[in-house]
């Protein structure tokens, strides 16, 4: 059974296993989303230590892994070539580095990962959930899209690693779901 839950010290491990392999998948297709020291060991402990770090477990194993937060999002601020489905000011959960574990890549855990997400979202008040993810990242925009999110245009990334890179912006709202 899926269980979707916050992020503990103990899944640390598994989830630093997740963002490498990561990172070497988006390499090995010429993307340089997360090649710049993001995400990685501190950010996954601060994560957890301020319980916005989620997992997807299967039979006690770790399978996916998110961060959703509640704030606003300077990044998110101004999008070009296009607006989000929610109006300024509106409460909308986002979702941070999102991914799966090799070995459970092509079973659906992306659409699971998002639908528990927007329960979450739900309960906390918000309108929508908003992510992001590099242009070239084709695997995550059809898992985005596949899951009912919109794409609504292009962001630049404000500060951290990453700092001016391009992201699409996509936004479900949360009666959506």
């Amino acid at each position: 059974m899926r269980v979707f839950r916050k992020s503990t010290p103990e899944d640390i491990e598994a989830m630093m296993t997740i963002v490498t392999d990561g990172q070497a998948l988006l390499k090995s297709r010429g993307i340089d989303q997360w090649q710049k020291g993001y995400p990685n060991r501190d950010l996954l402990i601060a994560d957890v230590r301020e319980g916005i770090g989620y997992v997807v477990t299967e039979e006690e194993r770790v399978a996916a892994m998110c961060a959703v937060t509640f704030t606003d999002e300077e990044s998110y601020r101004k999008l070009d070539e296009g607006a989000w489905l929610t109006p300024d000011g509106s409460l909308y959960a986002t979702i941070h580095r999102g991914a799966v574990a090799r070995a459970c890549q092509g079973k659906g855990y992306p659409s699971f990962l998002f639908s528990e997400v927007g329960k979450l979202a739900k309960a906390r008040g918000a309108e929508s959930v908003r992510a992001d993810t590099h242009p070239q990242n084709i695997a995550m925009q059809k898992a985005l899209e596949k899951a009912g999110f919109v794409r609504c245009g292009v962001l630049t990334l404000i500060g951290g690693s990453e700092d001016g890179d391009l992201r699409i912006g996509y936004e479900k709202r949360v009666s959506a779901f």
